[in-house]
């Protein structure tokens, strides 16, 4: 059997089980892992030559698990062809990993302290205070004038610009991933009982999972939407986005706007993107800040694998409980002491008379 023809029907059973961005991302690195094998046909794969490419692939500058993906893409189609019967047996079946731990990652990330974590935000503001102070410049300089009957008219875009620190703060403070909140619709969220439902179609696992929010941040929401009505020139509907770019547009898919606007707040913050020990910040990484943030307060581990969505405590203490060496040493200090305060009376007694 062609593995063109193979890949083609993986594909098409398999855009019917997962999520778009699951799909694409299965789809592309067939397409590349198989465009760099010789092999035409299933029967001429052999292990040795994708071995060799999963080495090309890491000392090119890709992460064992970067390789480890691309390898089992290729294993999870020529299992799904065992079970389709198209084929008697994988010829990839005893293929190994790569180990991919935190010593063999080649990008890793670290979580805010509760200090960045309110510089950001405080950043945040002060950025959306600042735009719309540009923004209301520009439209006074680009106004539109003009006469009728000897009466002077002026016009210009009422259209405000839509904040960002929300976003950034649902974010950071209830752990949501930025495909979900990027997809997050006023239909989803409940303001009386102050909670938003991220939907089964919009979440990693393609399970629905309801975060409680605060009271602060519903009361933030419902001046959202009313900022948002201006900005589309009528009520928003249920169907419609809670977080919106500046322009008022649907926030894009990939983070690369998102990144933009979040370099800018680490800059104003002060906080390095990159650490002295090469760990970086990014949008996802506010995920694993509000992880950690709950294990600094206490919280335990088992509402924080509910509210981040794991499917078991192991992932989420594994991945997203990224506690510095500050928090460690907070924990030492403020432990009751076991060491003894000076020397023993008798055991100072036997000293003096030895002396």
């Amino acid at each position: 059997m062609l593995l063109v023809d193979l890949s083609s029907a993986y594909l098409s059973d398999l855009r019917t089980r997962v999520g778009n961005s699951q799909y694409v991302n299965v789809k592309l690195r067939l397409e590349h892992t198989l465009a760099a094998l010789s092999a035409q046909r299933v029967r001429d794969l052999r292990v040795i030559d994708v071995l060799k490419l999963r080495a090309e692939r890491v000392n090119a500058g890709a992460s064992n698990r970067t390789a480890n993906c691309d390898v089992a893409a290729l294993r999870a189609m020529l299992n799904w062809a065992v079970q389709s019967q198209l084929i008697a047996e994988s010829p990839l079946r005893g293929i190994k990993r790569l180990p991919d731990g935190e010593a063999n990652q080649v990008c890793r990330r670290r979580a805010m302290t509760e200090d960045e974590t309110r510089s950001f935000l405080a950043a945040a503001r002060v950025d959306d205070e600042r735009n719309d102070i540009a923004l209301a410049d520009r439209r006074m300089k680009s106004r539109i004038e003009w006469r009728s009957r000897g009466v002077t008219f002026r016009r210009s875009s009422q259209a405000p610009r839509v904040p960002q620190t929300l976003l950034f703060e649902f974010l950071v403070s209830f752990g949501a991933r930025y495909g979900e909140a990027r997809t997050l619709a006023w239909a989803d969220v409940d303001l009386h009982s102050r909670t938003a439902t991220l939907r089964a179609e919009n979440t990693k696992s393609h399970r629905a999972r309801c975060v409680p929010i605060s009271r602060a941040f519903a009361a933030e929401l419902v001046e959202l939407r009313e900022l948002h009505g201006r900005v589309l020139g009528r009520d928003a509907k249920g169907r419609d986005h809670v977080f919106l770019s500046p322009e008022g547009k649907p926030l894009r898919e990939d983070t690369v706007n998102c990144m933009r606007v979040f370099d800018r707040l680490l800059e104003a913050a002060g906080i390095a993107r990159v650490d002295q020990i090469g760990r970086k910040l990014d949008i996802h990484a506010l995920r694993g800040t509000c992880a950690s943030t709950l294990a600094r307060r206490g919280v335990g581990i088992a509402i924080a694998q509910k509210l981040l969505g794991h499917s078991s405590p192991t992932l989420t203490a594994k991945h997203y409980l990224r506690l510095e060496l500050d928090d460690v040493r907070e924990a030492i200090e403020s432990a009751p002491s076991v060491t003894m305060p000076g020397r023993p009376r008798l055991v100072r007694e036997e000293l003096e008379e030895r002396a």
